[in-house]
């Protein structure tokens, strides 16, 4: 089985949760990663990580234990979520759904 690590970066497909004005994804793409993609709650906030040209696909949709249409089972090779997993954002029920999107297997 291929790991993460014999991937090459550029067809690693990263799902940035919660990804706001998209300065993770700017960073992400400085170490070589390109297939990002956004989800965010707020349109607004979206709307300004598109700016930063940095994202194949930008989803707007809440993150809670609902499943989201727009993204299959295993879609993604990884995950990253920065300063939301407190209080007042994302809650711990939505690790099922941050789980489904993600591959399954050994890395």
């Amino acid at each position: 089985q291929q790991t993460l690590k014999d991937k090459p970066k550029d067809e690693i497909k990263i799902i940035d949760v919660a990804a706001g004005t998209g300065l993770i994804g700017v960073e992400l793409q400085k170490l070589g990663y390109t297939n990002l993609h956004a989800l965010d709650i707020s349109q607004e906030m979206l709307n300004e990580a598109k700016k930063k040209n940095v994202y194949k696909k930008l989803i707007c949709a809440a993150l809670n234990d609902q499943r989201i249409p727009e993204i299959a089972a295993g879609e993604f090779d990884a995950l990253v979520c920065a300063g939301t997993m407190l209080a007042g954002h994302i809650r711990s029920s939505a690790l099922v759904e941050m789980i489904r999107i993600v591959k399954i297997g050994k890395f």
